[in-house]
This record gives structure tokens, sequence and C-alpha cells, in this order.
């Protein structure tokens, strides 16, 4: 990443503190990247029409927006909510949405269906960007987003390869964190106050061990550390995962000559020599001795450390109410970029959109970045009701929370919304992206570029990998046995079943992959 690009974004993005769409076809041809299996777009003729018509009557054109909710429900308040954004957005663009929310799922199977919408949430991980792009399911953005909104264009600048497939732009992505950070959610309480230890802004994984020590002699029945069977929240990412969990490209080679070399996962010194300083600290009682057999550690457990994936700045886990105390937040891991930890958030348009939504569904995002009231609203809410400003922030009401409780990239960029404290006495830094931009200077980034792979070739032999990694990976991901002892027998057997002619092929698919480009 250049930082002569970053720094450009630096700017906009402090501009913006103080400031404060799967079809086919549209107009008869297919604007997507490829092929032809794509909703044909005269099957969805007769919606199109019927938005035309009433955009001729001086009305404002109303689009259709799928969203996402794990659920497929709407907030409660999303009626209320959504008619004030729409009296905004009326008024400013001449621009109205009807919002739908889908799960993963209903995604997958309205865009086969081919039900329409206008403009839609698409990520790496739900709606698969890249894929439905491929497909030729999103309309090709490239000329349009520059000639008629321009601030939008601006506002994403440097960031537009994460929307871009085969040198066209399908999607604008919604500006939010983009790498990998984790951290130690810390009792500063005890820690600092109690102990008069400093809780540092970054640490090595190593590092934990004193306050882990600390605790340990003044609470000799409580563990320090407790840990479900899944591991520690984050801790793979010190790498990209390219099959399953086993075989992995480490962020510590990006920009090396192995910064394309495929590896198994045992040979990952940094994040096998985390696991080994784990299995040191359970054998000294730090860590919860269930910890392989434990699905889940329940808030009523006051842990005076866990672990969560964030970004710098991070308020949500700054309620003392909710934990019992005082939390701060101690970077261990990251930033760490890949494409799939970019493709957080995008919007696509449907490709058998006409040419007027689809520049309706353009203003429409740029009002999203450019209009802080407006963003605040679909974000948070109403202003009064579901939070209120203090000191340049966003603070959540108890009806705001109850009602109107999202994540802010649902709705859009988080970047172009007020922060939001957690109460205020607690209150977040209103700089705070263009801080978490500025770390992004420093940010080890993949050289995969987007590689998936296709695990066709070889599938038989990654399901019977996967058996086994399923009945070691808990006892290895807590520390609960010997790192060593147990990796040579998951490996032994991994190899038998053909561990290195799976990865043989990843990195058949890879190098492939990239001479292509």
């Amino acid at each position: 990443m250049k930082k002569t690009v970053i720094s450009a974004l630096l700017i906009l993005l402090s501009t913006l503190v103080l400031a404060g769409c799967a079809g086919a076809g549209g107009n008869g041809s297919t604007q997507g990247a490829g092929d032809d299996s794509a909703v044909p777009a005269d099957e969805q003729a007769d919606s199109v029409q019927a938005q035309d018509a009433a955009s001729q009557t001086g009305e404002p054109i109303e689009l259709v927006w799928w969203s996402y909710s794990p659920t497929g429900e709407a907030p409660d308040a999303q009626e209320e909510v959504l008619k004030r954004a729409n009296e905004i957005s009326a008024e400013k663009i001449g621009v109205t949405v009807k919002m739908i929310y889908k799960n993963e799922e209903q995604f997958d199977l309205d865009l086969q269906t081919g039900d329409y919408y206008d403009m839609t949430f698409s990520c790496d991980w739900c709606n698969d960007f890249d894929i439905n792009a491929g497909k030729g399911y999103y309309y090709d953005i490239s000329s349009l987003v520059k000639e008629e909104t321009p601030e939008l264009y601006k506002a994403v600048d440097p960031w537009w390869q994460i929307g871009t497939l085969n040198g066209k732009i399908y999607g604008v992505p919604l500006l939010k964190d983009l790498g990998a950070e984790v951290f130690f959610r810390m009792n500063s309480d005890y820690f600092e106050g109690e102990k008069g230890m400093t809780l540092p802004e970054e640490m090595k994984f190593a590092d934990l061990e004193p306050y882990l020590e600390a605790w340990k002699q003044d609470n000799p029945d409580v563990y320090a550390y407790y840990i479900p069977s899944s591991g520690i929240t984050g801790l793979f990412q010190v790498h990209e995962r390219i099959v399953s969990r086993y075989l992995v490209i480490p962020y510590s080679k990006a920009g090396t000559d192995e910064g394309t070399k495929i590896i198994p996962v045992f040979d990952d010194e940094e994040y096998i020599g985390m696991l080994r300083k784990l299995h040191e600290w359970y054998e000294k009682g730090y860590v919860n001795p269930d910890a392989a057999t434990t699905e889940e550690v329940p808030i009523s457990v006051k842990t005076p450390v866990r672990t969560g994936t964030a970004w710098t700045g991070f308020m949500g886990w700054s309620d003392p109410e909710s934990f019992g105390f005082n939390v701060k937040l101690v970077r261990f891991i990251g930033p760490n970029m890949s494409r799939a930890t970019q493709q957080g958030a995008l919007t696509a348009i449907n490709a058998a959109a006409d040419e007027e939504h689809v520049k309706a569904c353009l203003k429409y995002i740029e009002l999203l970045y450019t209009d802080r009231e407006f963003r605040d609203t679909l974000a948070y809410g109403i202003e009064g009701k579901h939070f209120n400003y203090y000191k340049d922030t966003v603070i959540r009401t108890d009806e705001g929370n109850d009602h109107y409780m999202l994540d802010a990239f649902v709705t859009g960029p988080a970047i172009s919304a007020s922060v939001v404290s957690a109460g205020e006495d607690n209150l977040a830094d209103p700089d705070q992206w263009a801080k978490v931009y500025e770390g992004y200077k420093d940010a080890r980034i993949s050289d995969t570029q987007g590689f998936s792979f296709d695990p066709t070739p070889v599938e038989d032999k990654i399901a019977a990998l996967d058996a086994v990694w399923s009945t070691y990976s808990a006892e290895l991901v807590t520390g609960t046995a010997d790192t060593d002892e147990l990796i040579k027998t998951m490996r032994e057997q991994m190899d038998e079943i053909g561990l290195e002619d799976v990865r043989k092929e990843a990195q058949r698919q890879l190098d492939e992959y990239l001479s292509n480009l």
C-alpha cells in the first residue's frame, strides 16, 4: 500500500469528521463481468417499468434495497426510522428506498430466483461479491460513478479495488474496518487501578503473562483466562486461510518471496508459537481446565482477560455495567489485510436496473458518504429518541439499544457516521476512523489478491483432513495438550491422507490465478 495514497484518504476522513444492489443485463445487455448464468433482464421488466412510471410523475424515485440481518428481520423501529431517512433523501436527491432485510440464505435464494432489487448488500462472507460480480449479476459502474457522483468516487478512493473485478467496478465499498486487528479486553480497574500496572496500546501475545500471573496470585481459585473450545478469538488472524484451517499463508511473509507460498499451519511459527505459550499458561493454571470442552464463556464469568477482533478506538466493550468493570483494549495482532478482510461490506447495483435507477442508487450512496445527519439516521435512528449527540459523538439511548440496534455497516459506510461513545463518562474519539486508517499504513497486506481455492479436485481428501482436524483441534487451540506432541500426531495422520497433495493443488491454483491477473 502506498503511503501517499493512504495520506490522501486521511485528509478526506478528517474532512468527513469535521463536516459532522442480483440480476443481469440491464437494457438488454449483460453489465456484469462474466457468463450468461444471470437472470435475464426481461424477466424483471414489469418491476422496472413500474418504477420508471413513478419517476416520470415528479415523485421521488423509490429504490428497492436489500440489506443484511443475521435473522432476516428488520429492527423494531425500522418503519419510523426509514420514514425519517426517506424525508431527508427525497428532499436532497429525489430518491427514497424500500429496505428489505435478508439473512445469508435468503440472499442466495432470492438472487437465484431473480427477485427484483435495485441495490444490495454484498461482501466476502454473505451474498459473495466476487462470485456474483463474476456471474454478471452486478452493474458495471466504472464510468457512471465518476461522471455522476464524483464526491462518492473521492470518498472511497483509494479503496475502489475492493469493489473491482477484472478491471471493472461492480460494487461500492462501504468503508469500515478493513484490516484484522485482535485485542486483549482487559480489566483496567484491576490491572491499572488496583495493581498499578500499565496497559499499553499494543503488546505481543507473550507479554500478557505478567498480568495473568498477577491475577493468579491474588485470585488463586479464579482463572485469569477463560477460553472456549474454539480457542482464542482471532488468534488465526496472523495468517490467511487458503484451505480450511490447516493450509495457510502467514501475513508475516507478505511482500516477500514467500508471500504466495502455501504452507501447513503447523509451519506458521508465529501462530504455533502463541499456541505453545498458551499451553504453558494452561499448565500454570491461568487457563480454565475445561477449555477444550467448554462451548462458550458466558458474560457472567468475570474473567479479567478476554479477546476480540475489532479496530483501534472501538467502544463496544466499554460499558462497565455489562462486564462489571472498565475494559481497556490492548492490541496484539494486526492490522493484517486480505481481500476477504477488506470486503466486509459493499453495495452492488442490479445489472437489470435501467440507467436512471443506477444513477439514483449512486446518488443515494453518495449521500450516505457526504451527509452526516442522513448517515446517522440510518445508522442509529432518530435523534432524541434512539440516540443523542454528545461532544461530537453519538450515545445510544435505551430505546435505541432495545429497538434500533444494528451494525453500522448494514446501512452504509462506518467512516461517515458519527462514532459511538459508551456514555458521557466513557467517550469515543471523534477522530477514530482517521486514526484507524492512519494505522493501515503499517498493515501487512496479503499477496494473494483475492484468490479463492476450488476444493473440487481434492474434496475427498479435504473431507478426511477436516475430520482429523476436528478430532484434535480443541486441544490444540486451547493449549490443553502439549502443542508439539499433538502437532506430531495430527501431522502424521494428515500426511497419510494426503495433506501435501492438497497443498500442491492449492498452490497450483494460486500460481495460475496470479499469472492471469
